[in-house]
């Protein structure tokens, strides 16, 4: 049965202005106890050295506490991603350093949100520009985790996953994943600048495992696994895409998406929207405007929640939004 969907509740996850001028890329997971912890980057402006990784819990889903700041080093912080564990605790991904070129990925771990360990680097040693994921929730597959990742050179983007079978104590890469070469593609490569796919968003059905893309080629590419570990080449999808972040969840049967539907590159981050597939990401329909005034409104994070979805996202670089979207039959 397809259900409809409308936004149950909205709010700030801070007070504007009284911790720093400037935030971006939330993640948002669902507490043991039915609430919620939400993270970002926050500081002065993104890439400079003062920004750091900031921790919210809400224990009702209507309001959220004093956010907690988190600093592994003396530069910028990134893209922290959350992720509740199978056997409990909560895992706290970021990035660290001045360029998304040089990427080294921390982690922290929490057994109740609240007191958090001393960050550590996820794969010690490594140079690759980032192990672990890069956005969105980590997906829990078959006793695997697989973490969507994704590298940015000053010319070429490129997405693989990170692997782990022993519940993130130690990660593999997979190979890169190739794309379906097309006409849009080679107009692009002959001007010679940053091209490329990233930041997956990964959901499982009965056909297997399945990625949407992030492009700079004006829509979100898609790749599909039998496994999540062999990967088709990523073919273009009618989804337009403003070379934004997206994410996907999925909740009994309906799979959600959260995007700008911006066909440009670089292209403006408003309006944000969800919709709804339930033919497995081939169609969807049933929007839900979030966002649609002017002003970025970007980088969403949502989770399956029950009877609908939670979602996350970056208002205006000055505040996130956290909002609940309940599900409503319609016969």
């Amino acid at each position: 049965m397809k259900m409809g969907y409308k936004v149950e509740y909205r709010t700030f996850v801070f007070e504007t202005d009284r911790y720093f001028p400037s935030c971006h890329a939330s993640t948002v997971c669902r507490t043991a106890e039915g609430g919620y912890l939400c993270a970002w980057f926050g500081g002065s402006g993104e890439s400079n050295r003062d920004v750091s990784i900031w921790v919210a819990r809400s224990d009702d889903g209507l309001t959220f506490g004093e956010p907690q700041k988190i600093r592994a080093v003396d530069e910028a912080h990134w893209n922290p991603v959350l992720d509740a564990g199978d056997g409990g605790g909560y895992a706290l991904y970021f990035k660290v350093s001045t360029s998304p070129r040089d990427w080294a990925t921390m982690v922290c771990f929490s057994d109740d949100g609240a007191t958090w360990s001393k960050p550590r680097e996820l794969v010690p040693g490594d140079f690759s520009g980032g192990r672990g994921p890069v956005k969105n929730p980590i997906l829990h597959y078959n006793g695997m985790l697989i973490a969507p990742r994704s590298l940015e050179s000053d010319t070429a983007w490129t997405v693989e996953n990170d692997v782990s079978f022993d519940g993130g104590k130690t990660w593999l890469p997979t190979k890169p994943v190739d794309y379906v070469y097309d006409d849009v593609m080679a107009a692009a490569f002959r001007d010679k600048k940053q091209n490329g796919i990233i930041q997956p968003t990964l959901w499982a059905d009965g056909d297997g495992v399945h990625m949407l893309m992030r492009s700079t080629w004006g829509a979100v590419y898609r790749s599909d696994s039998n496994g999540g570990l062999e990967w088709s080449p990523a073919y273009r999808t009618d989804l337009p895409n403003n070379n934004s972040g997206i994410c996907a969840a999925v909740n009994k049967g309906a799979l959600a998406l959260c995007y700008n539907p911006v066909g440009s590159n670089w292209g403006a981050r408003t309006p944000l929207v969800t919709e709804f597939s339930y033919d497995g990401g081939r169609t969807f329909g049933g929007r839900i405007t979030l966002e649609d005034g002017p002003g970025e409104f970007s980088y969403p994070t949502l989770i399956a929640d029950g009877e609908g979805f939670a979602v996350s996202y970056t208002w205006k670089r000055k505040n996130i939004v956290f909002a609940r979207i309940k599900a409503e039959s319609d016969g």
